[in-house]
C-alpha cells in the first residue's frame, strides 16, 4: 500500500486538471497579464490584500505541478507543454510589471517591494511546505478546496512584479533577487510536489513503465539547483540574523543613551554598510526629539558608544527634531512613555531627568501668563552634589528679576523636593520691529482704540520728532507709546554725547499737554552714544544702516551663505 493512496478515478481526474491548466493557451496568458497587473499595483500600493488578490488569479503554479507529474511519469509531451507554458508565462509576467513600471515613472519603492528583495530560508521553508500541500490537496480530493489558501501562501507572481518594478527603477540587483525569491518557490514546490506524486504511486501506476534508475536521473538538475539556493538563502538568512543583531545593539544604545538627555527620545534609526566601496564602517542614521540641537561633541559620545557595542567602525548621522514635553497647569508630571497595560510611565529616566522634565514644567507653568517671555529648554551644571545648577535658556522682550528667580526656584525646590537646586537664566533678547519702530513689550498700544485717538498719537509724535530734529546733541533714534489710565504714556529712547537734561523733557511733555488737552507722560530713555562723521553727528543705528545697505553690493559671496546657515 503506499503512503498516499490514489485511485484510477482520482488520478485520472489529477492528471486532466494538471495536463488543461499546463496548456499555453489564450486563457492561461491571459490570467498571468491580469494577475501581474493585479500584483503590481498591490505592490506600488503597499496593499497586502491586493497582493494576495494577485496570488489567487495566477496560474503559474499549475505549470509546476505538470512539470513534476511530467519528470516523475517521464511524459516528454506533458513536460515540453508545461515547461513551455512557466518560461513563457514567467517571461511576460516580468514583461508586464517592467512596462507597468516605466509607464508610471519615478516611484518610491515600498515595503511590499521591499520584503521581496531579501529571500531567506524561511521563504525556502514557506514555499516547501506551501509545495507538498498544494500537491497533496490534488492527490486528495477530500481536501481540495484548500487550494486558494495554498495559492496564497506560494506567492509565485508577487516576485515576478517585484522583478519588472525593480528593474524600472533601474535596481537591477533587487530585480535579481526578487527572481531568486521566485526561482526558491519554484524549485521546492517542483521538488516536493514531486515526490508527494512519488508517494502516492503516480510514478509507477496507470500505464507507467519505468525503469530503474531513471527517476534520479529526470531529477538531478532540480535537485541540484535546489540545494544550491537553499545554500544561498542559508547565507542570506545569516546576513539579515546579524544584520537584526546589529540593529539591535544599535537601537538599544542610542535608547539608553538619549534616555539620559532631557526630552529627548529616540524615533527612528536606519543604517548600512557599503560594501560596493570596501568600507568596512557601519553607518547610522538617527531621527531623535530633543528640545535643542545635539552637539558634535554629544554626537561624537553617541557614535563612539555605538562602535564599542557592536564592534564595528562606526559613522552616526543624527537628524534632530525639536521638540519639548509640555503639560497642563499645575501638573510638574511629564508622560514619556506607555506601558503594556497602557498607563503612562512619569518622568521617566534618572533622579537627574526628573528633576530637570520638573525644573521645566514649573518655568513654563510661571511664564504662561508672561507673553514677554518663553523658556525654550532647561540644561543640568554639574558642580557638586551640594549645588545643582538648573540653567534655563529663555528668549523674550524683557529679562527676570533677583525676585522672580528667587520666587522660582523656591517653586522648583518644592516641586523636587530638592533644597539644592539653584537656577540660573541663559537670555536671548527677542526684537520685533514694524513701520512704526522697534516693539517693545509692555508698550503695545492695540487695537481697540478709536481712529481718532490713533490719529492724535501720530500728531503727538510727530511734534515730538520736530522737538529732537531741532536738538543737535541729541538724536530721538526710536518711540514707543501706550495708553493706560486715560493717560498717553511715551517712551523716547534718545542717543548723545550725555543724558538729555530733565527740563527740556518736561518741557516737551508740557508743551504736548497744552496743545492737545491731554495727560501725556514721556520717559526720556538716554544712552551715551553719538558718532562724529564728516557730515555731522547721528547715532550708530543710523551709521549701521547707511553702511549695511552699501555694503551689500560688496559682500564675498560665502557671507550671505553663512549669515543664512547661522540663522537655521
Amino acid at each position: 500500500m503506499q503512503l498516499l493512496e490514489i485511485t484510477r478515478e482520482r488520478f485520472e481526474a489529477v492528471y486532466e486538471d494538471i495536463a488543461d491548466g499546463s496548456e499555453p493557451a489564450l486563457r492561461f496568458y491571459l490570467l498571468v497579464t491580469v494577475s501581474t497587473l493585479i500584483a503590481g499595483f498591490g505592490l506600488l500600493l503597499n496593499s497586502t490584500a491586493v497582493v494576495i488578490g494577485a496570488m489567487l488569479v495566477a496560474p503559474l503554479m499549475t505549470p509546476i505541478f505538470g512539470i513534476s507529474l511530467a519528470l516523475v511519469r517521464g511524459e516528454t509531451d506533458l513536460f515540453g507543454r508545461a515547461i513551455r507554458a512557466e518560461i513563457v508565462g514567467v517571461t511576460a509576467a516580468v514583461v508586464m510589471s517592467l512596462l507597468l513600471g516605466l509607464l508610471l515613472g519615478d516611484f518610491e519603492p515600498t515595503a511590499e517591494m521591499l520584503s521581496r528583495t531579501r529571500p531567506t530560508l524561511f521563504d525556502l521553508v514557506v514555499a516547501i511546505l506551501a509545495g507538498f500541500a498544494g500537491a497533496y490537496a490534488l492527490v486528495d480530493e477530500k481536501i481540495s478546496p484548500a487550494l486558494p489558501g495554498v495559492a496564497i501562501a506560494t506567492a509565485i507572481v508577487p516576485p515576478l512584479a517585484n522583478t519588472g518594478l525593480c528593474l524600472a527603477l533601474g535596481e537591477v540587483a533587487g530585480g535579481v533577487r526578487s527572481f531568486l525569491l521566485f526561482l526558491a518557490n519554484f524549485l521546492s514546490i517542483l521538488v516536493v510536489a514531486s515526490i508527494t506524486f512519488v508517494l502516492s504511486g503516480m510514478g509507477k501506476r496507470f500505464g507507467v513503465k519505468a525503469k530503474k534508475g531513471d527517476l534520479l536521473r529526470r531529477f538531478q538538475l532540480p535537485v541540484l539547483a535546489f540545494v544550491l539556493i537553499a545554500g544561498f538563502l542559508g547565507h542570506s538568512l545569516w546576513t539579515i540574523v546579524n544584520e537584526r543583531k546589529i540593529a539591535k545593539g544599535i537601537e538599544e544604545t542610542l535608547i539608553r543613551e538619549t534616555s539620559r538627555i532631557p526630552s529627548t527620545r529616540l524615533d527612528d534609526v536606519h543604517f548600512y554598510n557599503d560594501e560596493a566601496d570596501n568600507d568596512e564602517r557601519i553607518h547610522v542614521v538617527a531621527t531623535i526629539s530633543t528640545p535643542k540641537i545635539l552637539t558634535p561633541t554629544q554626537v561624537t559620545v553617541l557614535q563612539d558608544r555605538l562602535a564599542e557595542q557592536i564592534g564595528l567602525p562606526t559613522e552616526l548621522i543624527v537628524h534632530c527634531v525639536l521638540s519639548s514635553n509640555v503639560s497642563a497647569l499645575g501638573s510638574v508630571n511629564n508622560a514619556i512613555q506607555q506601558n503594556l497595560d497602557g498607563t503612562f510611565t512619569k518622568s521617566g529616566g534618572s533622579e537627574m531627568i526628573r528633576s530637570i522634565a520638573t525644573t521645566e514644567q514649573v518655568i513654563r507653568e510661571y511664564l504662561s501668563s508672561d507673553l514677554a517671555l518663553n523658556l525654550d529648554w532647561v540644561d543640568y551644571v554639574p558642580r557638586s552634589p551640594q549645588r545643582k545648577i538648573m540653567l534655563a535658556h529663555i528668549s523674550g522682550f524683557r529679562q527676570p528679576d533677583a525676585e522672580e528667580i528667587r520666587r522660582l526656584e523656591s517653586d522648583v525646590r518644592r516641586a523636587t523636593a530638592d533644597p539644592t537646586i539653584e537656577l540660573a537664566f541663559s537670555q536671548l533678547d527677542r526684537r520685533i520691529s514694524t513701520a512704526e519702530g522697534e516693539i517693545r513689550y509692555g508698550w503695545i498700544l492695540g487695537r481697540q482704540h478709536s481712529p481718532e485717538t490713533i490719529e492724535r498719537i501720530r500728531r503727538m509724535h510727530a511734534d515730538i520728532v520736530q522737538f529732537f530734529d531741532r536738538q543737535k546733541a541729541y538724536r530721538l533714534v526710536n518711540t514707543h507709546v501706550t495708553r493706560l489710565d486715560d493717560s498717553f504714556h511715551f517712551l523716547l529712547e534718545i542717543v548723545g554725547p550725555e543724558i538729555c537734561p530733565r527740563e527740556s523733557v518736561q518741557a516737551l511733555q508740557a508743551q504736548l499737554e497744552k496743545k492737545f488737552a491731554e495727560t501725556i507722560a514721556l520717559y526720556a530713555w538716554s544712552r551715551i552714544e553719538v558718532v562724529h562723521g564728516p557730515d555731522g553727528s547721528l547715532s550708530m543705528k543710523e551709521l549701521d544702516r547707511y553702511f549695511s545697505r552699501r555694503q551689500k553690493e560688496n559682500l564675498p559671496p560665502e557671507i550671505p551663505l553663512i549669515l543664512e546657515a547661522s540663522s537655521r
